[in-house]
């Protein structure tokens, strides 16, 4: 039997469909480091690229039965699934900061607050601070380089991804993976430039 670090996506697959532990592992191995990059591009956080990254393999594993490799590549199937996934947790993310800096205070905006799972009141002035900080410095990011403009570019840049690739991921056109790709480095290189 062939080393697993040998294998290719497809035999490692294959394995791990028909329910070998190790086999999934492998695969676990050869893209935690990817998929917790692409996390870590669109969440800005590593604590959040972590939890992506945990919670991509999961859906993965869940998942593994219906992956074809007649569809797509296992590597462009994993960044779609780590790019929602960081999506949905940046979102909870931003609205969490919004309602500790204050657009929604009182009990009475949130009369249910203890329900939800997204609020959380702040501890202490220390920690208040520190979220505002974070929130404009997302802020900021978000201004400079929009989150399509960011993903496309750290798919192709860190990841060497090929526009067909991207565009895959990204559920949108080469063309349009390609005029993303170049406002972002335009826009990188004006704020550079400031």
């Amino acid at each position: 039997m062939k080393a697993l670090d040998s294998l290719t996506d497809e035999e490692l697959v294959l394995q791990a469909q028909k329910g070998s532990e190790a086999h999934f592992n492998a695969l676990v191995d050869r893209y935690a480091q990817v998929v917790f990059r692409v996390a870590y591009g669109i969440t800005g956080r590593p604590e959040e690229a972590e939890d992506v990254t945990q919670e991509t393999f999961l859906k993965v594993f869940t998942n593994i039965g219906r992956f074809s490799p007649s569809k797509g590549s296992l590597k462009t199937w994993l960044l779609t699934i780590a790019r929602n996934q960081s999506i949905n947790v940046f979102i909870s993310l931003k609205r969490n900061v919004l309602r500790l800096i204050g657009e929604h205070e009182t009990e009475e905006d949130y009369p249910a607050h203890a329900n939800n799972p997204v609020y959380s009141p702040p501890q202490d002035l220390e920690n208040l601070l520190a979220t505002k900080q974070e929130f404009h410095r997302i802020k900021k990011s978000l201004e400079q380089l929009p989150q399509r403009q960011r993903t496309a570019l750290l798919l192709k840049a860190e990841e060497d991804m090929s526009y067909e690739e991207i565009a895959s991921i990204m559920k949108t056109s080469v063309s349009s993976v390609e005029s993303l790709i170049f406002r972002a480095r335009k826009k990188l290189l004006e704020t550079l430039e400031e």
